[in-house]
């Protein structure tokens, strides 16, 4: 049997829609929601708790998008937030708690919510938000977006502005497909002038601690502690009137250390020993904390209050050792703690 080829070329047309070619169903825009920050704030540095709509601002809500077309088909909408996200923080508003995103402000972010112009808002989280649409017709296809301002950490001195910002987008849908085109939503432009009340060091910002020699024999347990103490070594402040200064110690070698014993650094010879940090003339040893000067965070303690501009706070430390093993190992010993202030 005889096969016969003929050359040729099988040409295949594809075409390609993007979301706009669905021109039935256009999106438009309206308004632009416009928060607003107090045009000067005074505060201490690290007053405000993340999560809070931020002092004297202003939400605002806008009419932002409609659909144009009541002969429209859709059943849903897709809202998507284009803002960087601020991790570990979220506003709760009263529809649930809503992502928050950076202005560009140090400390200061923005949350969203969206909905149909005749049902209440909804948050908006970190990623893409389908919501039911509205009723059908030109009336009811219209959409609202608040912005609130929210804190997000520590806000700096400083004069700041930030241009208008697209936030989301906004874009209809129907059977799982979108099928108009995807509105810009933005808010517009911010800016405010920050005096924040803190503290500078004004020395001990690097201590050398020498440890004084220790007899193994002399710890008989574990968490038996020398008698013998390092020399003091102390850090002073000099603050703004009326600040409030916490403090939390972190081991350096383990940041997630939230007990009261110094983990020896990798370049110690010795093994079985570990560092206590008390304040002098006390007998408690300070609890470990993460590295951060949020309001509140993980054994965070009080260290005073400063009474007028100028007034210098100190803070007189003492080590000691304590038992962590059955056995010790002798030999150099090493270990690294930092301090962070924040200003309440």
């Amino acid at each position: 049997m005889l096969f016969k080829m003929i050359s040729g070329a099988l040409i295949l047309g594809v075409m390609f829609l993007s979301e706009s070619a669905f021109a039935g169903c256009r999106v438009d825009s309206r308004w632009t929601p416009s928060p607003a920050l107090p045009t000067t704030i005074s505060h201490v540095r690290d007053s405000l708790a993340p999560g809070i709509q931020f002092p004297s601002s202003t939400a605002s809500t806008a009419y932002v998008a409609q659909i144009d077309n009541a002969s429209c088909k859709i059943d849903e909408i897709l809202v998507t937030p284009l803002g960087r996200v601020v991790p570990g923080v979220t506003y709760q508003s009263k529809t649930g708690p809503a992502a928050v995103f950076e202005t560009g402000i140090p400390g200061i972010g923005y949350a969203l919510e969206t909905g149909n112009l005749n049902v209440p808002l909804v948050s908006i989280g970190a990623k893409p938000i389908v919501l039911p649409a509205g009723p059908s017709g030109s009336g009811g296809w219209g959409y609202d977006q608040r912005a609130t301002l929210v804190v997000t950490g520590s806000v700096p001195t400083g004069n700041y502005r930030v241009p208008a910002q697209t936030t989301s987008t906004l874009g209809a849908m129907l059977n799982g497909t979108v099928v108009s085109n995807r509105e810009s939503i933005g808010i517009s432009a911010l800016s405010i002038t920050v005096t924040a009340k803190a503290c500078t060091i004004t020395s001990g910002a690097t201590n050398t601690v020498v440890m004084p020699q220790l007899v193994t024999h002399s710890l008989k347990a574990v968490g038996d502690v020398s008698a013998t103490k390092s020399a003091p070594f102390s850090l002073g402040l000099k603050c703004d009137a009326g600040v409030s200064v916490y403090a939390t110690l972190t081991d350096a070698t383990n940041p997630a250390n939230t007990g009261n014993i110094l983990s020896l650094a990798k370049n110690s010879t010795a093994t079985g020993l570990g560092i206590q940090i008390m304040k002098q003339g006390t007998t408690s040893p300070l609890n470990f904390g993460p590295d951060s000067s949020a309001k509140g965070n993980t054994n965070q303690w009080l260290v005073g209050k400063s009474v007028a501009t100028g007034s210098v706070i100190s803070l007189p430390f003492e080590a000691r050792y304590i038992k962590t093993a059955e056995t010790i190992k002798p030999g150099a010993v090493s270990a690294l703690s930092t301090i962070t202030f924040s200003y309440q």
